[in-house]
């Protein structure tokens, strides 16, 4: 009988509908694209785009604060106020923490003189030009002697001569400039002073103060003196300095990929630490997610278990009857049996109380 039910279960069971298939066929993409190992590429993705955006800000702002601190201002100008009375005039001006130490600087000073009889013909007069470190305690000309400049120099300096006639039609050219008060009967003159004066390192070391002084055999008219300092790139400043853009676009690469590579291998080293699932965990868990995500999946795997423990019934079923005879021929014969087959009957008439029941 039991042969019987076996046969009518299978002849009953159809397989999962059209329906059935159809849905199973349209949920397949989606179960792949939100399963757990979908969920963790995607989570790894979006971890990757937010490091790299932020690694690529930080580079950035690293470039800037590079190139702010290893490019020195390019120009620094100061004007000096001179002071007239006993002696040439003088001035005194100051700085602060503009300069850079081992750079190059071309230093130069610029004079606006009127075109006056007198200073036409004053002829040639010096530009001194003493630059103090951070030591110095006093730039007055009363302790010149104590003091330990920097740097110094002197260079002659003149107006640009013109004879009368070209004088004359020069004015004459530019009287309307002159009334309307766009141009002025001067002249601006720039004296270069030092080229290529490079600072020691050490704070101690970089200009704080400078004196400069008119000397002339005459009585000079000035209208304004100032002190310029520009600085001569060379190397790699030249290159930062010079082509702005592409030393951005490569320095910040090549911090961003170091960047990269360490934190790869940080994610890497930490990734190797964490324990994993085992392989067979893995694929527990996905079955267990099919069947869960799919209607008709479980109603199969579970009529797949039955039948099979139903294919697998009859066989234990012939066994256990033939031991049962077997057991039943020796008591007919021998009488009572030993303990230890009697253990073994009641074992066996169990199995099959058990089997009946799952049968029903």
């Amino acid at each position: 009988m039991a042969d019987s039910e076996y046969t009518d279960d299978e002849t009953e069971y159809e397989g999962p509908s059209s329906q059935t298939v159809v849905l199973d066929a349209l949920w397949t993409p989606f179960r792949v694209m939100f399963s757990k190992t979908a969920l963790r590429i995607y989570l790894n993705i979006l971890l990757f785009i937010g490091a790299t955006i932020f690694l690529v800000g930080i580079a950035g702002i690293a470039y800037m604060v590079f190139y702010f601190t290893f490019i020195p201002t390019v120009g620094v100008d100061r004007e000096v106020h001179l002071q007239f009375g006993d002696g040439h005039p003088w001035g005194l001006t100051s700085f602060d923490s503009e300069f850079v130490s081992s750079q190059p600087y071309d230093i130069a000073v610029a004079l606006d003189l009127p075109r006056t009889p007198s200073n036409l013909d004053a002829g040639n007069f010096m530009v001194d030009l003493t630059i103090y470190s951070r030591q110095t305690s006093s730039v007055l000309p009363t302790s010149g002697g104590s003091l330990t400049p920097i740097s110094q120099s002197r260079r002659s300096a003149i107006l640009t001569y013109s004879s009368p006639l070209v004088d004359v039609a020069r004015r004459m050219a530019r009287l309307p400039l002159y009334v309307l008060g766009w141009r002025r009967e001067a002249e601006s003159l720039e004296v270069p002073m030092m080229d290529k004066l490079e600072f020691a390192r050490g704070a101690q070391n970089l200009p704080q103060s400078l004196r400069l002084e008119i000397q002339s055999d005459t009585k000079l008219q000035i209208y304004s003196a100032r002190v310029e300092f520009r600085a001569r790139f060379t190397g790699l400043r030249w290159f930062m300095y010079r082509w702005k853009l592409t030393s951005f676009i490569v320095f910040s690469s090549l911090f961003w990929t170091v960047s990269m590579s360490t934190a790869s291998l940080i994610w890497f080293v930490l990734s190797s630490l964490k324990p994993e699932a085992t392989s067979t965990d893995e694929i527990k868990d996905e079955e267990q997610d099919i069947i869960k995500d799919e209607p008709g999946a479980r109603e199969s795997a579970l009529f797949s278990e039955s039948y099979q423990i139903k294919k697998e019934e009859p066989e234990e079923h012939a066994s256990s009857s033939s031991l049962l005879q077997s057991y039943k021929a020796e008591s007919d014969e021998g009488g009572m049996g030993s303990g230890l087959e009697s253990s073994e009957a009641q074992g066996i008439q169990k199995r099959r109380s058990h089997l009946t029941e799952y049968d029903s």
